[in-house]
């Protein structure tokens, strides 16, 4: 399944994608519109108590991977005409500061997802379904090399 192509008819191949960041007249608190129309703020997450409605780089990073396996996922399972009942993920980032250097970064990311099916949807199927989705995330896939080691989990749920 490394060739699977999740948006066929929908070519994506060369595309570039913008995303605007803007100073507000608050200290450190930054806009920025996602996809054109969709606008937040955005700050370090030790602001975030202090700024509600706000969001953190951090958050929208571990957003970004966990939502990219989770469409891949629906998208096979439409595909190969599964019905879904609900999906849902816990997205967990670890996070470590260095003590010697001060450098900060995610070492591990988990996505721990829920999927709800129908009785007799069979398992093994849903979870190489899941598998390709992790391997086809091209959010996922800008880790490959890096220090930070995406893993994911599937549970099964029958309704």
């Amino acid at each position: 399944m490394c060739g699977y192509h999740p948006f066929e008819g929908k070519n994506m191949g060369n595309s570039i994608f913008t995303a605007k960041l803007h100073s507000t007249s608050a200290e450190q608190i930054h806009g920025i519109t996602l996809g054109g129309n969709q606008s937040t703020t955005v700050c370090a997450p030790p602001m975030l108590q202090q700024h509600p409605g706000s969001t953190s780089p951090h958050h929208l990073f571990l957003a970004a991977i966990g939502s990219c396996v989770n469409l891949i996922f629906e998208i096979a399972m439409r595909k190969s005409h599964l019905d879904l009942i609900e999906l849902n993920s816990e997205i967990n980032g670890h996070y470590e500061t260095d003590e010697e250097s001060g450098v900060s970064r995610f070492t591990t990311i988990e996505i721990n997802t829920k999927a709800t099916v129908p009785k007799g949807v069979k398992e093994e199927r849903l979870h190489k379904l899941f598998e390709m989705a992790h391997s086809n995330c091209p959010i996922g896939n800008c880790l490959i090399g890096s220090c930070v080691k995406l893993v994911t989990s599937l549970e099964v749920i029958y309704k």
